[in-house]
This record gives structure tokens, sequence and C-alpha cells, in this order.
């Protein structure tokens, strides 16, 4: 007779208490366990550049892996194992001596007679697609690893996967509290996915989520973790007290003065939460408590809370930590997961952050097509003071968009390492499709605050631009960079087939290039800038396509269709790809050019690249101090001398023989504290 144990409490005859197992629901979760993995979920040869094995490559009919060491001790049913095989169909063993044939792709209910003892399930599945593979990273440090085995781009059942049809899911093995977690990752365009999901113990007993072990995916095609499922299979009888911190909203940066911690807690014990005390406490200090009553947390539920009693906080760095006690009136029995813990700066200053979305798409991609309607639909509600956008047109698929450039593709490979469009990044943070993208995202980007103070202005004369950008960081980071772009706001030329007609916010030319301009790590709170100028050279033409053969030659040409419908937009970005801050530059058109105050003009820097040394020539408009600044690729000052000059023309020889070959920039100061930028390549 088959055993089936199933729902939240049970225990295995026989066993012991290390054989129990209760299984905790966390459906719709919008991420994975702890948080630890906030990986793409995207083929093996992608996530190979982010750490990523593959074990098992795709195969027609189903096989097991290799044999694959766990990377830390774990306990299994309550016996030690060391290592496992997984099969393409889902399922994962502990038994690696067993040669038993892997289980086919059609899955029945667990237990089942051709499903190793001691194995895991999400079985089903089918890795027969050109694209699939197991593949497995380690996450997290000792002892609170997570060694995660993904199933990527696979079908499932008779479906087989391809182009238009695959899913993702992952068995997650978790270091000393020995859960195991099987996720429901990501589906397209599968029908009725369904798995076996569960723990079979042997040929007659099996741990299932609920009465059944069929499983229907919830997950749909977002490639990160924010539509995820996912189901604990936790060691140890159910406690009747367990309260689970699962978040709290408190991001790395916080803005000064009184806060009251907001989050949530999920009631992981088998009775209603009718009461408990809420309590925070900051930099291991004595704990604030405050009492809730009143309530009515069901199992499994969660619960948004507010602390009452708000945190003045003040400029510094402070470990947070908050948690639920006297639940019921009773010590939580479970208290390993209690505790959320967060680490925040608190800025000396409030500046309001403006949201920036870059957004990958083309004229000849029919998926692009929704997701920039959304996206227009959702900002034309939002004031274009309030946020920051620009389209970067790409080369495929097909022939591509007439509008792409180098500098576009450039910027989809660096920093984002994006293969796939449509593609859309919020603050450099969030990666996803902008048919996703929700007023709430915009919300939640404003109420982040900002941890650069960032404007400026620009002027155009024709076909020539006057660029000003003001900054002052808030936060002490090494390495960032100023970005500046001329966007066209509206553009109807670059038709092609995905049906629209008009494009907006297109980038025409980044200045000085799509590589920025590293900033000089200036004390918090300096107000710095930086002046650059551009000139549209040659005349307007539509390329043929986005094919390499056809692009724009800035050279000799442009594709602006009208100067008068462009703009300058500004971003300070780290090296994690986080902006800090955005900026629309205020146009001061017919106003005349923004270094017409500045103490030089006609700068130039020669030779360049430079071995030993370089010149910088620049003609004065009258005699006074100048200070060149060489800044490396870190934000680095490398070289740092006043001068005297003379009206008229100057040249002063920065010597560069110590330097490293790289990219440097040239800051040159005036009295007035006026800037000029030039972009400097050593190569010896």
């Amino acid at each position: 007779m088959k055993k089936i144990i199933y729902s939240a409490l049970f225990a295995l005859t026989g066993f012991g208490l290390n054989a129990q197992y209760h299984v905790l629901p966390y459906v719709d979760a919008g991420r994975n366990p702890l948080q630890l993995n906030n990986d793409q979920e995207q083929t093996a040869a992608y996530l190979a550049d982010f750490g990523w094995t593959s074990i098992q490559a795709t195969s027609a009919t189903p096989v097991w892996s290799p044999a694959q060491t766990i990377p830390f001790a774990f306990s299994f049913n309550g016996n030690a194992e060391t290592s496992y095989k997984v099969s393409t169909s889902g399922v994962l063993t502990f038994d690696v001596a067993s040669m038993a044939a892997a289980p086919s792709s059609t899955r029945a209910a667990l237990p089942d007679a051709s499903i190793p003892d001691k194995s895991v399930c999400l079985w089903g599945l089918n890795a027969a697609g050109a694209n699939d593979a197991i593949i497995t990273k380690t996450f997290g440090t000792a002892p609170n690893r997570q060694h995660h085995i993904m199933f990527a781009s696979c079908g499932v059942g008779a479906t087989n996967p391809g182009g238009s049809y695959w899913s993702y899911w992952m068995i997650i093995l978790e270091e000393t509290t020995n859960k195991i977690y099987l996720v429901d990752a990501r589906t397209y365009n599968v029908p009725n996915a369904t798995v076996s999901m569960g723990i079979q113990i042997d040929g007659s007993t099996a741990i299932l989520n609920g009465g059944s072990s069929d499983y229907v995916n919830t997950a749909g095609e977002d490639d990160t973790p924010a539509n995820n499922s996912y189901f604990a299979f936790v060691p140890g009888t159910r406690q009747a007290v367990d309260m689970e911190g699962w978040d709290l909203a408190v991001g790395a940066i916080s803005s000064p003065g009184n806060q009251n911690f907001t989050g949530v807690i999920k009631n992981n014990g088998t009775a209603p939460v009718t009461s408990l005390t809420m309590n925070y406490s900051i930099n291991g200090a004595a704990p604030v408590s405050a009492p809730l009553t009143g309530l009515n947390i069901a199992v499994d539920a969660f619960y948004n809370f507010t602390h009452p009693t708000a945190w003045n906080a003040v400029a510094g760095v402070f470990d947070i930590e908050v948690w639920a006690s006297n639940i019921n009136g009773s010590a939580d029995g479970n208290p390993g997961d209690d505790r959320i813990k967060r680490t925040t700066t608190v800025l000396s200053e409030n500046i309001q952050r403006l949201p920036f979305y870059e957004i990958f798409s083309s004229s000849t991609c029919g998926p692009c097509t929704p997701g920039n309607i959304n996206f227009k639909a959702i900002v034309d509600t939002i004031s274009r003071n309030d946020f920051v956008a620009i389209k970067y047109q790409q080369d495929f698929p097909g022939t591509g968009d007439p509008y792409r450039t180098a500098e576009s593709v450039s910027r989809r490979n660096t920093p984002y390492a994006i293969n796939s469009i449509p593609r859309m990044e919020i603050d450099g943070g969030w990666d996803g499709n902008a048919q996703s993208f929700v007023y709430q995202q915009h919300v939640d980007s404003r109420n982040n605050p900002a941890t650069y103070f960032l404007a400026g202005e620009w002027a155009r004369n024709g076909q020539d631009y006057s660029v000003k950008v003001r900054y002052k960081p808030i936060v002490e980071v090494a390495g960032e960079k100023l970005f500046v772009a001329v966007i066209e706001k509206k553009t109807t030329r670059n038709v092609k087939t995905n049906g629209e007609t008009e494009f907006f916010d297109i980038m025409k030319k980044m200045l000085p290039d799509v590589n920025g301009t590293v900033l000089p790590n200036n004390a918090v709170g300096t107000l710095d800038s930086i002046s650059m100028t551009y000139t549209f050279n040659g005349n307007y033409r539509l390329p043929a396509s986005g094919a390499a053969a056809n692009i724009i030659n800035h050279s000799i040409e442009h594709s602006v269709e009208n100067f008068y419908n462009t703009e300058v937009i500004a971003w300070v970005q780290a090296p994690n790809k986080e902006v800090m801050q955005a900026a629309r530059l205020t146009n001061t058109e017919n106003t005349g050019s923004l270094t017409e105050n500045m103490n030089m003009k006609d700068v130039t820097v020669s030779p360049n690249p430079a071995n030993d040394a370089f010149t910088v020539s620049f003609d004065s408009k009258e005699a006074g101090e100048m200070t060149f600044v060489l800044v490396d690729a870190m934000g680095s000052v490398v070289y740092n001398n006043t001068v005297n000059s003379n009206t008229g023309v100057n040249a002063i020889s920065i010597p560069t023989s110590a330097l490293s070959n790289g990219i440097y920039h040239m800051m040159i100061f005036d009295a007035s504290n006026n800037a000029h930028v030039e972009k400097v390549m050593i190569q010896h």
C-alpha cells in the first residue's frame, strides 16, 4: 500500500524525528528563497557568464546527469548525503549508485515505482530542445549556502521545447536547515504545464504539497524572479507557533528623518495568529517593541505590518533587525527564520530621484510593439519632468532598425550583456520587458532616494551643441561615470515591419561617446561641473537598415530628423550598474554657447593615443590659473597641476610614461571652476 504524506504536519513511522518533513507554500512569492539568487532565468549559454555550470546538455530521450558533489554537508530524510544526479525528465536522486534508467517525461502520480528511492521530483520535464540543459550554481556564504539546480529552457511532457516553447524550474538544497525548495520559475507557451511535484522516500512513500502530486505552473514568461512561486520541504514537525520574517521596506539608501518600519511576515504555524509584538533594533541596541492585537493572520498567510514607533534616522550606516515575538502569547517554535536584517546608509540630504528608463527596441521587432505601447501609455500620465527615458534602437531581429548606431549596440552589451529584445532597464536594476512595466514601479523608483545631485543646461546653435552638467555626490562611491546623450523626442522615418509608425526618445549621440566620463572621487557634498561640446556633421541620411554596413558615420553625416525636436539628458551610473541619478538638462536655446563663460576654447589633445606624454593646447581669453586633472577609469586622480595661462594659445605637456595603458579623462578647470573634459587613451 502506498503511503502519501501531504499537507502541513506528519510523522514518518520508523524514520524518527529527522525523517519528518512539512511543506510550506510560497505561491506568487515574487522572488527566490532568501533572495540569494537574483540571476535571470535564461539559457545555459547566457548564464555561463554569470557562474552557472552545465551538468547535462539536451537529450532526445531522458538520461541521468553524471553524479554531482553537494558543496556542503546536507541531510535528506535524516541521512547524510554527499552527491546526487539529475534526470532530464525533472528528477533529482541521492541514490547515485542506482543504474536504473532515467524516468520518462510522461509523469505519473507519486509515489511511483519508476522513480528511485531518495528522490526530489519535478517529474514530467522534457529537455530535448536545442537550448535545453541542467545547470547549477551555489549562492551565499557558509553556513547559509544554497545549491541551485535549474532545468533551463525545457518542455513539459510531450511538448517538445524550442523557440516557441520553454519553461524553467529549480530544485534548491539549503545548507544547515536541510530544506529542499521546488521552484516554478518561468514558462512560455506550454499549455497546462503540469509536473509531478514532491519528495519520494521510496516506492511506497511520498511527501506532497496537498493531496496530489499534480502541480500546474503559475509563473509567466518574465525572466526575473518577480513571478516565481516555490514550495519549501522542511525537515521536522510543523510548529504550532512559527512566524517567518519575510520582507522589510528599507533600501540600501534611506532618507534622514522619522521612518516607520513597514514590512511583511508569514504565518508558518498551524493556527491563525491573533496577536504579536513587533520589535526593531538599530545597530544591536535594545529593541523598540510594540504590541499588535486584533489580528487574524491565517495559516500560510502573509501579513503587512507597520511598527507604530518611528525611527529618527540621521546620517550614517545602520544595521537594522525587525522581528515578531510573543505570538498568540507564546514563543516562536522556529526562531531561525524570525529576523529580517537590512543595512542602510542614511543620506545627509534628501534629493528627489528621477527614474531612468532605458529601452532596447527595434522597428523590426514585433514583440517590442506592445512593450513600447504599454510604456508610452504609462509615462503619458506622468509629467515629463518626473522621469528620464532613452531608447536604443537595435540591429536585430532581421535587418534591424535604421536608427541603430554603433553606440546603441555597445550600450546593449556594456554594461547590461543583453542578448534579446524587447528589454527595459529601470535605474540600471530592474531588467525585463516594457510590456510588464507598471505605474507602481515608477512610484517605487521615485521613492528611492537619489545618491547624486544632477542638473545642467544645454544650448544648440544649428548642429552645434554645448552642454554643462553640474553634479554632487551624496554618498561615497568610486568609479561612477557620467553619461550624456542627445535624444530625438519623436522620429517617424525609421518605420519597418513591427507596425509602429512613431518612435520616442531615440538616442542619436552619446557625449563624448558611449563610454561616458569617469568622475573624480570628490568628497560627499562637493558640487562640481563638466562642460562638453558636440557637432553633428554633414547632412541627414536614412540608412536602409540596421546592418553594420549601413549605419551612420558620425564623422560625415547624421540621422536627426529635426534638430528642434532634440533634447539632452544625463545620468550617473555606478560600477554595479546602479543609476544613481538622471536628469533632463535645461534647454537654453538661442542664448548662445554655454562655454562662453569659460576662459578656454579650441581645446585639443595630441597625440591621442599617447605614449610617454601628450600635449593639451587651448586658447585663453585672458591670463589666469588653469588646473589640469587626469583621472583614471576608477576615478582616481593620477595627475593634478595648476599653471598660469597666458592670453591666447597655450600648451602644457602631461607626462604619461608611468601610467598603465587604458582610457583616462583630462579635466581642465579655469579659475571660476568651469570645466572642460577630453578623453585620452594611453598606449605604450
